[in-house]
C-alpha cells in the first residue's frame, strides 16, 4: 500500500534539493579546469540526483527510504567533491567564500523574516538538512527575544563525510558561512560552538 503524499515530504525534498545545489554550484566553479569532466561523471555515476516533479519521481510505495537515500547521497556527494577539489583547484577559504556568497542569494529564496531568533532558526531548519525529521536532531536549548541556542544532539552528516573519506569539518565550515551569508546586514549574528550554536540579536 502507498504511503500517503504529505507537506514534510515536499519541505524535505527542497531541503534534499538544497544540499544538492550546493555540489551543483561548486562544479560550476570549476568548470574551466583540467578535471572537470572526470569529476562530473564521477557524481554522476556514483551519487545520481532525479529530475522532476516530485510526486512523478517518489517511490510512493516507500517515500520515507526514498528520501533519507537522496538525502545521504547528496551529503556524501558534497563531502566527495569537497575533498576531491580542496587544495586543487580550489582553497577552503574560496569554497567558504562561495558558500558566503549563496547564503546572501538564498535570502531571496527563503525571505527570512527578522522578527526574533526563533523566526530565522526556523528559516536555517527549514532550509539546511541534519537527518530526516523523525531524528530530532535539533534540540533548542534556550530563547527568548534576543537570542536562541541551540544543540545538534546527534551530527547526522559525520558518518556520510568519513565514508567518503572527508573531513566533516569542513561540512561545518561551509555551513557556517553559509548562515553568515543568510544573515549579512541584519540585526542578528550567528556563532558556531559546535554543536551548539547562537543566533543573538545585535
Amino acid at each position: 500500500m502507498a504511503e500517503k503524499f504529505a507537506e514534510i515530504h515536499i519541505w524535505m525534498f527542497n531541503k534534499i534539493k538544497l544540499q544538492n545545489q550546493f555540489s551543483d554550484e561548486i562544479l560550476k566553479k570549476i568548470t574551466n579546469q583540467e578535471q572537470a569532466f572526470l569529476i562530473k561523471n564521477h557524481l554522476e555515476g556514483f551519487f545520481p540526483f532525479p529530475d522532476g516533479k516530485l510526486e512523478e519521481i517518489i517511490d510512493h510505495e516507500n517515500i520515507h527510504q526514498w528520501l533519507e537515500t537522496h538525502l545521504v547521497l547528496t551529503d556524501r556527494k558534497l563531502a566527495w567533491l569537497v575533498s576531491e577539489v580542496k587544495g586543487n583547484p580550489l582553497s577552503l577559504e574560496s569554497l567558504e567564500e562561495l558558500f558566503y556568497y549563496l547564503g546572501k542569494k538564498h535570502r531571496d529564496l527563503f525571505q527570512p523574516v527578522w522578527l526574533k531568533p526563533s523566526y530565522v532558526y526556523r528559516t536555517l531548519t527549514d532550509a539546511l538538512t541534519e537527518g530526516m525529521p523523525c531524528d530530532k536532531a535539533n534540540q533548542v536549548i534556550s530563547h527568548d527575544e534576543n537570542h536562541l541556542i541551540w544543540e545538534v544532539s546527534s551530527c547526522k552528516h559525520v558518518e556520510s563525510w568519513q565514508s567518503e573519506n572527508a573531513d566533516v569539518e569542513d561540512f561545518y565550515k561551509l555551513r557556517d558561512s553559509w548562515i553568515r551569508g543568510l544573515l549579512e546586514n541584519s540585526e542578528f549574528t550567528y556563532y558556531s560552538l559546535h554543536p551548539r550554536y547562537k543566533i543573538q540579536r545585535n
